[in-house]
């Protein structure tokens, strides 16, 4: 049996631990001891940036909030036109070092895309400062609204936050949440705050394999 090796540790601003893990030629991110992430399962993390940029086009401009191992920012870009803006934001400035370092190549590179805005901060406090309007904004940064690790994300799911996306994104932008469980009465929230809802159940693999888990999308209605 190959070993598990830690290659680097991290603790996130709320004290978090985090570390990062090869086995086998891939990598995982846990914490806590937990499964955070990994370069073996992906799929639900490119499935986010379907769901809200298959449409866009030329001059869109999207936020995706939090960096993983890259694959969301990276199927973005691959749907994204050339003249196209993606504000990525990560929290922990380790994990930018990580997609620099050993997991750049699993997602080709994202950050070196010139359409790559890099934004080192909380996406919740970058969402409450925005002034310019988003075309589509793109949120994977704990379980999901009904499973929430950190206070500050709590802020994005509820009245407040809800209420601000709304505001941060152009007449018919898209919110795309990924969620680790289903959570529907979010959907409810959704409407409420002026978005047309959908739910989607996805797998961690191609081919309906792996772990199910939920994308939570809403159009911002036409005022």
């Amino acid at each position: 049996m190959k070993p598990r090796l830690t290659i680097a540790r991290a603790t996130s601003p709320d004290g978090t631990e985090l570390e990062l893990i090869e086995h086998d030629g891939a990598y995982v991110i846990n914490a806590d001891g937990l499964l955070l992430m990994s370069t073996r399962m992906v799929h639900s993390e490119k499935e986010l940036a379907r769901l809200a940029c298959q449409d866009l086009g030329s001059g869109a401009r999207v936020l995706i909030g939090g960096l993983g191992c890259g694959y969301t920012l990276r199927a973005a870009l691959d749907l994204l036109p050339e003249d196209a803006i993606a504000v990525q934001a990560e929290l922990v400035p380790e994990i930018v070092e990580w997609n620099r370092g050993p997991l750049a190549r699993f997602a080709d590179n994202p950050l070196d895309d010139p359409r790559t805005e890099l934004v080192v901060e909380d996406v919740a406090q970058l969402i409450r400062n925005t002034d310019e309007p988003y075309d589509a904004i793109m949120l994977d940064v704990d379980n999901g609204p009904s499973a929430v690790v950190t206070n500050t994300n709590a802020w994005l799911y509820g009245d407040a936050g809800l209420a601000k996306i709304y505001r941060s994104l152009k007449p018919g932008g898209i919110l795309a949440v990924w969620s680790a469980e289903d959570g529907r009465v979010f959907t409810d929230a959704l409407r409420t705050h002026g978005f047309d809802p959908h739910r989607h159940r996805v797998r961690s693999r191609p081919g309906g394999k792996g772990p199910s888990y939920f994308i939570f999308t809403g159009a911002k209605r036409q005022a």
